[in-house]
């Protein structure tokens, strides 16, 4: 699918959040925590390697905390679905709520667009009025992610 302007933008958004911080997480408060967001767009509440992924991120959150870049994996369910993962996984970090129609995310499905499949992992410019996609970082559908990898696209980013 051929990518364009609207696939790399996200407008000012609110949504529930059942992981770590306040019970909502808009862009301001992302832009607050760092200039960079990695922003996880998991497959379902069932995926085994969307739930893997998360719990990578947990264990190496200082690493992206280092680089001024917030963690926010973003669920396509219901609150009730997330809430189990947080207390499962006691995330440092929100775990945001955005379910859209069937299946599909509702205010991330613009960056959804530009994944071959999920998880996926795309790295975006926080502001205040919003996220400006920067990577994606899609994986083959066997893996996930590696933490190197993720690490290594900030740095380049960021110069």
């Amino acid at each position: 699918m051929k990518e364009t302007e609207s696939h790399r933008r996200i407008a000012a958004f609110e949504l529930d959040n059942v992981g770590s911080g306040q019970a909502t997480v808009d862009a301001a408060t992302l832009a607050e925590d760092g200039e960079y967001a990695v922003v996880v767009l998991l497959a379902s509440h069932y995926c085994p390697r969307s739930r893997e992924l998360v719990r990578t991120l947990r264990d190496h959150y200082g690493a992206f905390r280092e680089r001024a870049t917030a963690v926010v994996p973003v669920l396509p369910a219901i609150r009730e679905r997330a809430n189990l993962w947080d207390r499962q996984y006691d995330l440092p970090f929100p775990l945001l709520v955005d379910p859209g129609d069937d299946g599909a995310f509702g205010v991330f499905e613009p960056f959804q667009r530009t994944c071959e499949s999920l998880p996926c992992v795309v790295l975006c410019e926080c502001r205040p009025a919003g996220l400006r996609l920067v990577s994606t970082m899609a994986q083959p559908s066997s893996s996930v992610p590696t933490v190197g990898t993720l690490l290594d696209e900030i740095d380049s980013v960021r110069g």
